[in-house]
Formats: C-alpha cells, sequence, structure tokens
C-alpha cells in the first residue's frame, strides 16, 4: 500500500496495461508517468525517479482483522472468486515476505515462516522479529528495541512472550497485553508479500532469512 500524494501533488492511479518483469505497472492519470507497483518507483515520464511512501498493510484474514480492529469499515469492492482460501499458499516456497533495510533487501520465504513462526533476528545490527500467524498465513515484521532494551520473542497460543519480562504481546499489532510492559506497542517494520520469483526480479541481491 502506498501514499498517493507525491511531490505536495496528489495522484490517481490506473492500470497502464504494460508489464515490467511479468509484474504490473501502474499509471497515474495527471502526469501519465509509469510506476513499478513492487518497487512504488516511477520508471518513466515527469515522475521517473519519484519514491511513493510505503505504509504499512497486513495480509490476514477478516475473523482475525476483526477480532483485533471491531470498529474496521470495509471497501466493498468488486471480485471475481468467492473465496480466500489456504490452497492459494499450496506451495509455500513460492511466496516471500520482504523487506528492506537501508541498502539491503531481505526476504524470508513462507515456507520458512511455518517452520518457525517466531524468527528473533539480528540483520548487521537491525534486531527484528519476524512471526508469522500460521492460521491467516499471515506475516509481520516488529522492531525487537524498547526503550533501548532488545526483548526476545516467543510465540505461545497466537500471541508473543518476551524472554526478558515475561510479558504477553499480540501477534497482529505488536502491544503488549499483559505483564510489566502493558500498554507498551512494538515498532513495527514495512514489508510486503510477493511472488518469490518477482521479488528476486527486482531484488537480485536479497538476503534469504532461514530459520
Amino acid at each position: 500500500m502506498y501514499a498517493r500524494t507525491v511531490n505536495d501533488q496528489i495522484l490517481t492511479f490506473c492500470v497502464s496495461g504494460n508489464l515490467w518483469n511479468r509484474s504490473l505497472v501502474m499509471m497515474d492519470i495527471e502526469t501519465e508517468s509509469f510506476w513499478s507497483h513492487i518497487l512504488g518507483l516511477g520508471k518513466r515520464g515527469p515522475m521517473e525517479g519519484a519514491q511513493l511512501e510505503i505504509i504499512p498493510a497486513e495480509l490476514t484474514t477478516w475473523g482475525r482483522w476483526a477480532e483485533t480492529h471491531p470498529e474496521t469499515s470495509v471497501l466493498n469492492l468488486s471480485r471475481t472468486h468467492e473465496d480466500f482460501t489456504h490452497d492459494f499458499y499450496e506451495n509455500p516456497e513460492d511466496f516471500v515476505y520482504g523487506w528492506r533495510l537501508g541498502a539491503k533487501t531481505y526476504a524470508s520465504t513462507f515456507g520458512a515462516m511455518r517452520q518457525n513462526p517466531s524468527q528473533n533476528l539480528d540483520l548487521d545490527g537491525d534486531v527484528l522479529l519476524l512471526a508469522f500467524d500460521t492460521e491467516g498465513d499471515s506475516p509481520i515484521l516488529y522492531s525487537r528495541t524498547l526503550d533501548g532494551v532488545t526483548h526476545t520473542f516467543e510465540l505461545e497460543g497466537g500471541s508473543l512472550r518476551d524472554a526478558q519480562t515475561k510479558s504477553v504481546w499480540t501477534l497482529a499489532t505488536g502491544v503488549c497485553i499483559d505483564g510489566q510492559l502493558k500498554g507498551a506497542s512494538l515498532e513495527h517494520v514495512v514489508g510486503i508479500v510477493s511472488f518469490t520469483k518477482s521479488w528476486f526480479d527486482f531484488h537480485p541481491d536479497t538476503e534469504l532469512v532461514q530459520p
């Protein structure tokens, strides 16, 4: 998900009808520039080189989302399929959760995240928690540093528990709901779900994170 404002101008996006690396190319109506949907980067036209701001989003089931965010409004769009099912991820190695830290990119396959749904990572000094809701095939990434202290997490019954204070945290929001740190929130680090091949087409130097 991206913000539509670039250089104080609000853009309206549509499908351009073109592909780049077999992936969708967007076009903004105002300048008719072409944009990569994976990179959020202007590739041709007056907006070439401009970067869209990434907004954190989550891929999850409606039940999980409604449980955590009961006041949610629903955008009712037409659709071509009756259901979203786990069959979409029948081959979990075909999908990754990818993210960028500075000039480096990282990714973990759905297969690896299913094997280890809570991974405490240290990536060149960036200490992160890669968590995975196996019920909804929903990955999420948090910083493990809170007020200068690095925490280590385990997944217990759909919630997270840190080893340092034994506090309990929600998987979906990173909010502490019980224990010494109740009310604290982990910082969400932005990542995206992608087909594995597409991700590596655009980010060939990605470091693959394994459990």
